[in-house]
């Protein structure tokens, strides 16, 4: 009986080099550990489906047999047809995941041969074989860094480990068969197992380049796109991964370059009675603050009212009684508001509560024969809490 891999694997970990600490994003998303195991399931069903069929190398032997001599024997065209997956687990450590899956069975299919040479003849036989594998464990142990704003992938450890191996030989001499077993039951189990470690390898392979291909701003229009490079490594807790993000909004033609964070005392806690959420995502102000500030550097936040609901409000002739010198000078004309911002909007987040000042000019303008004349002008302050 073997060391049970995820056991073996989460120790390996923790003798690898400890994650640097996480500096403050403007935006950290946080995996819990249900949004973990949600994750391991589509990747154990992924890597199950792959991994069939799987082929493997054909082995080569040849041993000395008494009253027979040097008998040269084959095992060719291995196949690993099918597998079922019992339970997996996956387990965060200090520096990255560790995912390991136990199978009840595994099932393959091969070709026999051998030949030997009896005086002036050589005697070859051939047949097939079925191979039943009763209980094996597969395990990886993933570590993620940040590079150049981009998350980068790597294995730290990956092993198979096949319980009991029960070969099944037909045709040919019988007289062979023990023969055949005792001499290719430890090549072909090592066989499989790096054969199975290699097809996870390349499975990794792909996730990396997967990550590392997302990308690293998102266009909300022609004026703004979200920077969402990572900032500094991965963030790995007992069960949880933090995914720290830069999140702020640069204008769309600008492109993002990976910024140096100093390091916060910052730390994302998760609510009481969250074990069932798999994502948590907590947003910095500056996120709102610097869009605010990139549509009012466009000159976006601005606009002219032309309709309100009571339509009427907007003619000299509904003020002719406030403001009589209005209507005198601009009798039944139409008028207009010029609503502008003055400065960025400001969000300012504080506990159990979110502040939000817009500070506005309103022109009063009169249209005058096609002509737009502003007439007053008002300074306003709004203020919301929420």
């Amino acid at each position: 009986m073997g060391t049970p891999l995820l056991p073996l694997l989460v120790a390996l970990q923790l003798f690898a080099a400890f994650s640097p600490a996480a500096a403050s994003p403007h935006i950290s998303a946080v995996i819990s550990q249900s949004g973990l195991d949600f994750a391991k399931d589509l990747l154990v069903s992924h890597a199950a489906e792959t991994l069939t069929p799987l082929s493997v190398p054909d082995i080569e032997k040849s041993m000395s047999i008494p009253l027979v001599g040097t008998v040269r024997m084959t095992a060719s065209g291995i196949v690993l047809h099918s597998l079922a997956v019992t339970n997996s687990n996956v387990a965060v450590v200090d520096t990255g995941v560790v995912v390991a899956a136990s199978l009840a069975s595994a099932n393959l299919a091969m070709e026999w041969s051998y030949s030997y040479n009896s005086w002036v003849v050589t005697v070859s036989d051939c047949g097939n074989a079925s191979i039943q594998v009763e209980g094996m464990e597969v395990g990886v142990s993933m570590g993620m860094k940040n590079q150049n704003g981009s998350l980068k992938l790597s294995v730290m450890e990956c092993g198979c480990y096949m319980k009991e191996l029960d070969i099944t030989l037909n045709g040919g001499a019988s007289w062979f068969y023990q023969v055949f077993i005792d001499a290719f039951s430890n090549h072909i189990r090592s066989s499989v197992e790096n054969a199975i470690t290699q097809k996870i390898m390349e499975g990794a392979l792909k996730l990396d380049s997967f990550l590392g291909n997302l990308p690293k701003k998102i266009n909300l229009d022609s004026v703004a796109a979200m920077n969402v490079t990572f900032v500094n490594d991965p963030l790995f807790k007992s069960s949880s991964v933090e995914f720290d993000i830069d999140g702020l909004f640069i204008p769309s033609n600008e492109t993002t370059a990976p910024r140096d964070m100093l390091l916060g005392d910052i730390e994302f806690a998760l609510p009481f009675g969250s074990s069932s959420k798999m994502l948590w995502i907590s947003l910095d102000e500056d996120v709102f603050n610097s869009v605010s500030a990139l549509y009012f550097k466009a000159g976006l936040l601005q606009r002219m009212v032309e309709r309100i609901p009571d339509q009427f409000l907007l003619n000299t002739a509904s003020w002719r009684f406030l403001i009589p010198q209005l209507y005198k000078k601009y009798p039944d004309d139409n008028m207009l508001l010029n609503i502008s911002a003055i400065s960025p909007p400001s969000v300012r987040i504080n506990v159990g509560r979110i502040d939000a000042t817009v500070e506005l000019d309103i022109t009063v303008n009169v249209l005058d024969f096609g002509k737009i004349v502003p007439v007053a002008c008002m300074s306003v302050v709004l203020d919301s809490a929420t």
